[in-house]
């Protein structure tokens, strides 16, 4: 290992890994009809899998605990992690588990996006332990400063968010939806962004959903650091109790598909950094604004001064 990488921030991600085929429309189709494409794309998705990679674009070094398997999308998705350089542990390995293949319906007209999921599979997963050293690979080194959990798999791998929170990491939520284990994750948390979707028990579900209510909930439960994207809207958190609001520029949005994907990834880059909770969650929020005025979740690393970091 050289030293150059060697002295790359470190960050691993935990969670769900997907092929997602995306459409793009000039409209969503009334029911029962047919349309056409303006045009078509297949690659590798899931909230892991792109704040890993959006990590590795900033230059990081970006370790992935996720479910690929095999099946007919598992090359791509393994080819992909290998072109930026990601590190796969596989809880799917010699398993029957196929890479799950999403369909995204994107609608130019108002840079929305519909996700149409495959079944959840009941294939068994391997169960991580509670040693570091004992399941990852040497060359993994020591458990980095920064953890991210997109709340999937928690049930396997409750054991190495313990382990990393146990040894200092600052464990991060991506907080795309309430999931199952997501009150037991709660108190391993340094850090939690949620979504405008996400929704705490005891309140009423809606798209705007309740900043306030959702701040509150993991304050109470000892998380420090919480913030609550909102789409177009500013971005509401608390640094141990202090609220501010950080204004997300007004742009006009190409593709929003793995925005949010992207702001985590690029937080826990920022993060592991220099362990700041507002700089990098400003820093964060300025990328995923440039990625939506791109293509795709990664051709954002593209566009001139992307990858300059605080």
């Amino acid at each position: 290992m050289s030293a150059t990488t060697m002295h790359k921030p470190r960050a691993l991600f935990v969670g769900r890994t997907t092929l997602d085929v995306l459409y793009r429309l000039d409209r969503m189709p009334e029911e029962d009809t047919k349309v056409y494409a303006r045009d078509i794309q297949a690659a590798p998705g899931g909230p892991a899998l792109n704040a890993a990679i959006t990590h590795s674009l900033l230059g990081g070094r970006a370790m992935l605990v996720s479910a690929v398997g095999s099946g007919q999308w598992a090359a791509a998705v393994r080819s992909q992690l290998r072109r930026h350089e990601v590190r796969l542990l596989d809880l799917a390995a010699g398993t029957a588990y196929e890479t799950p293949l999403c369909t995204v319906l994107a609608n130019t007209a108002n840079a929305t996006r519909t996700i149409v999921n495959p079944p959840i599979s009941q294939v068994a997963l391997r169960h991580w332990g509670a040693s570091w050293a004992a399941e990852m690979p040497s060359s993994w080194g020591a458990i980095p400063p920064v953890v991210l959990s997109d709340g999937f798999f928690f049930e396997e791998t409750a054991g190495l968010l313990s382990a990393c929170k146990a040894a200092g990491a600052a464990v991060c939520l991506d907080g795309g939806s309430w999931k199952p284990g997501t009150e037991v994750l709660a108190p391993l948390l340094k850090v939690a962004i949620c979504s405008e979707r996400f929704d705490v028990p005891g309140h009423n579900g809606s798209r705007s959903g309740d900043s306030d209510a959702v701040i509150e909930w993991f304050a109470a439960r000892g998380v420090p650091y919480v913030a609550v994207t909102r789409g177009a809207q500013s971005i509401l958190a608390s640094d141990h109790g202090r609220r501010f609001e950080i204004e997300v520029a007004k742009i006009e949005a190409t593709d929003t598909l793995g925005a949010g994907d992207v702001l985590h990834g690029a937080f826990c880059h920022q993060f592991a950094l220099k362990p700041e909770f507002e700089p990098a969650l400003r820093r964060a929020a300025e990328i995923a604004t440039l990625s939506c005025q791109c293509s795709g979740a990664q051709t954002w690393a593209k566009e001139p001064g992307s990858i300059t970091t605080i």
